[in-house]
């Protein structure tokens, strides 16, 4: 059975209220409700697949900054990521690079 199968999924659009990720603020918005999450030791989904750009700003604030403060581990146990598309996928992948 797959670990992810009894988990909330989130539909980050929704969540976050836009399909545009686009500010350090809102990334910020999106940490506080996600270290939430971790301190609660509360796994979940995130689903992408509706969000047409997440920028650099916003996954550094969000991502990059959850990853330093509670490392990969904590990070890879509680967040799931689903949906990322193309061009967000990359821009995920390459601020978690830079840890």
């Amino acid at each position: 059975m797959n670990a992810t199968t009894n988990l909330q999924t989130i539909d980050v659009k929704t969540w976050m209220g836009t399909d545009i990720l686009g500010s350090r603020g809102l990334g910020r918005q999106a940490r506080n409700l996600l270290v939430e999450r971790i301190n609660k030791t509360e796994p979940v989904i995130l689903d992408f697949r509706n969000v047409e750009v997440m920028t650099s700003a916003f996954a550094d604030e969000c991502f990059g900054k959850l990853w330093d403060r509670f490392g990969s581990g904590l990070i890879k146990s509680t967040i799931h990521i689903k949906g990322l598309s193309g061009n967000n996928k990359a821009i995920f992948r390459f601020v978690l690079a830079n840890r």
